[in-house]
């Protein structure tokens, strides 16, 4: 008899999730964890990083009292600015502790664990035997292969949390979500940030609407942008770190955060023993996350979406999928074309779906777009908040000249726009027409308010009328 009927590699959100939902269903389970459980979310990414930008986002609030008919001096400590966030990851770390997890039946094997075959694996010298596995191994910070940056002293999504004083210019290399959200926060906490990325954009997977107005609020702000520059060199001098670009310039800082995305860790799991196949890193698996035999994978060692929601939600589909039976019905599918995601930026950019191009290059010209700017409501009117908008891409459908067809993608930028996402996650998610989104009262002055007009404006002549989709 094995010592379990499963056995998570990770500790991880996805790693936690998978871990619990078999445990509930009472399986003999144990996770392999050589850090502490909880994972980069809640030790070195969402938490850390949301709650820096809560204490920046109330910053700059006070600072901006002015339009709002008040004053105020704020004078920023920034070390106890981070020592709150050390006390944020230390509360929600709690539930996540090896004393949580006996108290739910799961065991913490702590050390580096390797398989060793289809159904053993050696945590630090200990042979450990399982009926399956579910491998959730997570990602670490991508480091791209930038002459010279090997060497220098650069931060990362973990070291960062770790500064006690504010950097005087902090240059962030990458302008994906990472990086923007870093360097709003940086800056608003009074450093002077410049953020350089090779591709035109920042944000790029985003709606253009969308990457303008965050470039156009981190300008406003004071937060240097330069797009289309790529970094050929990084040369450490005693005042901080110059970048060399493509285009013979340079930039100068005190502090340089690489932020350029994830990549999966799996290297020296044994992975290969159990028959499992990697693709540059990442565990390939099938459509139930099963990767071979005895082995389901979740969360960003495989998933091309790395978000903590998508870990969690993979953790229970592969626990599930393990003990499932034969037949394909028996088994859950995952299907990641309906997954919201969150740039946490002030305003916040959230998206759900296909982009407006996406949109026609799958489904033709028939593609109809509606866009409501929140400069023209009145919830946002009252709050000085005008930069956002609420964008839906509809499916082709029309019986009579009346717009009959579904949500294919949401884009809702403005200070609740992760909240506002939801209902286009509901409505993908349904399948229902968005006659029913124009249709469902919504309270006045809300946000979300943007998000029925942007609806109505299908069908109602009288309002900023729907136009054709362009690729």
């Amino acid at each position: 008899m094995a010592d379990y009927d499963l056995v998570v590699i990770g500790a991880g959100a996805t790693g936690l999730s998978a871990a619990r939902s078999a445990g509930r269903a009472g399986r003999r389970v144990a996770i392999v964890e050589a850090a502490r459980p909880g994972g980069d979310c809640t030790h070195f990414g969402c938490v850390p990083s949301k709650a820096l930008l809560e204490t920046a986002r109330r910053v700059q609030a006070a600072r901006s009292g002015s339009a709002y008919g008040f004053s105020a001096e704020v004078r920023v400590d920034f070390a106890a600015v981070m020592e709150r966030v050390q006390r944020v990851i230390a509360d929600i770390e709690q539930d996540e502790s090896p004393t949580q997890l006996a108290t739910e039946g799961i065991d913490l094997l702590a050390g580096w664990g390797v398989l060793t075959g289809p159904t053993s694996v050696e945590v630090d010298g200990r042979r450990v035997t399982t009926e399956r596995f579910v491998v959730a191994s997570g990602s670490r910070a991508a480091v791209p292969p930038i002459e010279g940056l090997e060497g220098a002293d650069y931060l990362d999504n973990k070291n960062v949390f770790e500064l006690r004083e504010l950097p005087e210019h902090l240059l962030v290399l990458g302008g994906g979500p990472i990086g923007v959200e870093l360097a709003q926060a940086f800056h608003r906490l009074g450093a002077q940030v410049t953020v350089v990325e090779a591709l035109p954009t920042l944000i790029s997977r985003e709606e253009p609407e969308a990457q303008q107005v965050l470039r156009t609020v981190l300008e406003r702000e004071g937060v240097s942008v330069r797009t289309g520059a790529k970094v050929v060199k990084v040369v450490s001098g005693g005042s901080g770190p110059v970048l060399h670009l493509d285009d013979g310039t340079t930039v100068s800082g005190s502090h340089l955060l690489v932020a350029i995305g994830r990549t999966p860790s799996t290297d020296g799991l044994g992975l290969e023993t159990a028959g499992v196949r990697l693709d540059r890193r990442r565990v390939v698996t099938d459509e139930h996350l099963q990767a071979a035999d005895t082995v389901w994978a979740a969360g960003d060692c495989t998933s091309r979406l790395q978000f903590t929601h998508v870990g969690d939600e993979q953790g229970r589909l592969a626990a599930r999928n393990a003990f499932a039976g034969p037949l394909p019905w028996q088994r859950g599918k995952w299907d990641d074309t309906v997954v919201p995601w969150v740039t946490f930026t002030e305003p916040e950019i959230a998206h759900v779906g296909l982009t407006e191009a996406q949109a026609v290059a799958q489904h033709g010209d028939g593609v109809m777009v509606s866009t409501f700017w929140d400069r023209k409501g009145d919830r946002a009117r009252t709050a000085g908040e005008l930069d956002g908008f609420v964008k839906l891409v509809a499916a082709p459908g029309k019986v009579g000249g009346m717009t009959l067809g579904k949500l294919l993608g949401m884009t809702a930028v403005g200070p609740m726009g992760g909240e506002l996402i939801a209902e286009g996650a509901l409505s993908m998610r349904a399948g229902t027409l968005l006659g029913r989104m124009a249709q469902t009262v919504h309270a006045y002055p809300t946000w979300s308010l943007s998000t029925r007009i942007a609806a109505a404006q299908f069908f109602d002549r009288g309002l900023e009328p729907a136009r054709p989709g362009r690729a």
